[in-house]
């Protein structure tokens, strides 16, 4: 889910025996609950725990928010990674380093679709404007080769990133591919968003947005993401049951 998905998703948990469970391993996510205790999610099976004072339970079923206003998802027991998670423990599969900082390339992938379906519209202009300053700006820079110097359009597309001036090209747009969790929100929610009152329709939803903003900082942003890979299994979710 940048920046993503920070700050909204739903926590479903399916209770399991507490003598089933090994210790929490090192290295375990942690994030506080608003009741002040502790919630840890596992690198290895992403089992989601809450430690409190005299104790340790798995999360019980429904929304669980966290001290710092974002939540997680955990499904059939397990946590859907978010990109916190990910950071934590081995960094995100398939990223590259430097798309990471190269905030102009994707300020256009953003604006302009992963296929350039949205190349007419004034935001994708702009942000081709701020693309080719950007690189004008960086020749200009005396640095090592390969590397990707962050000069002032750098900094004016990382704001633009969050600017709603910049709006992301919208994905149901005619060429736009079915990815994974495209196709999870369409199960979910619809084809015509008929039930977008669904329960599962909104963390369907956070999902998408997560797996794009992966693809943002994706070497290949048309290789599965780890958000990808959690929306192919939510397909045989019951949670994530299809529209009737």
């Amino acid at each position: 889910m940048r920046t993503f998905v920070h700050g909204w998703m739903l926590l479903l948990v399916v209770c399991l025996p507490v003598a089933s469970l090994g210790p929490v391993q090192a290295g375990s996510w942690t994030g506080t609950l608003q009741d002040g205790s502790v919630l840890k999610v596992d690198p290895n099976s992403h089992r989601a725990m809450r430690y409190y004072k005299g104790g340790v339970v798995p999360l019980w079923d429904g929304t669980h928010r966290l001290e710092d206003g974002s939540v997680v998802i955990v499904r059939d027991g397990q946590a859907v990674p978010t990109e916190a998670m990910m950071d934590s423990w081995v960094g995100e599969p398939g990223s590259e380093p430097s798309m990471r900082t190269r905030y102009c390339d994707q300020l256009v992938r953003k604006v302009c679709g992963f296929h350039d379906e949205c190349r007419h519209g004034q935001p994708c202009i702009l942000a081709h404007q701020l693309l080719g300053l950007e690189r004008e700006q960086q020749r200009r820079t005396s640095v090592a080769a390969g590397s990707w110097p962050h000069v002032p359009s750098s900094g004016e597309c990382q704001n633009a990133l969050a600017n709603p001036t910049f709006p992301a090209c919208d994905s149901s747009t005619p060429g736009s591919e079915q990815t994974a969790c495209r196709k999870l929100v369409e199960r979910v929610c619809g084809d015509a968003d008929q039930c977008a009152a669904h329960k599962a329709c909104n963390p369907a939803r956070q999902l998408l947005q997560m797996e794009s903003d992966e693809r943002l900082r994706s070497a290949d942003p048309q290789a599965l993401t780890p958000t990808g890979a959690e929306c192919e299994k939510a397909m045989d979710s019951t949670f994530f049951e299809p529209c009737r």
